[in-house]
């Protein structure tokens, strides 16, 4: 009995929050590097150092933008606009736990990549762009 309450504690806390009206999506786009010694994470990125680290094997990163929005079923988005990386969000469905949303990544006009996924409340979303410059361009979202 002892374990069947452990292992249900443990399945409700990890289950995802519900979607919410209200929700935002928090978008970023990451530089990834190597460097001697790794330079301090920066502040906004604190909470994804360490899966930064683990999940992408680089020591250092730099915010190159970040950006908010509203999420709202069919709403197409443009998030963090940079001189050349953007990311553009389509929300597909909303479920009970998650966002379904197209995401693509362009580098001006060029789409780069695109993909369907879903989105869960405090759950972020890590994709491994193309390299860039001396590194690894990363795109984070995340449900807040």
């Amino acid at each position: 009995m002892k374990w069947a309450c452990a292992t249900l504690l443990a399945t409700l806390l990890v289950l995802p929050l519900p979607a919410q009206a209200g929700d935002r999506i928090w978008s970023a786009i990451v530089l990834a590097t190597r460097e001697s010694p790794a330079k301090p994470i920066p502040a906004k990125l604190s909470d994804f150092g360490g899966p930064l680290k683990k999940i992408f094997g680089y020591n250092t990163f730099y915010l190159l933008g970040e950006k908010k929005k509203d999420l709202r079923l069919g709403a197409r988005e443009w998030l963090v606009p940079s001189k050349r990386i953007f990311l553009h969000v389509t929300v597909l469905a909303i479920g009970k736990a998650h966002y379904t949303m197209r995401i693509a990544l362009y580098e001006g006009k060029e789409l780069l990549v695109t993909t369907d996924a879903r989105l869960a409340r405090d759950a972020p979303l890590y994709i491994r762009g193309p390299q860039w410059g001396r590194g690894q361009l990363i795109a984070l979202l995340e449900v807040r």
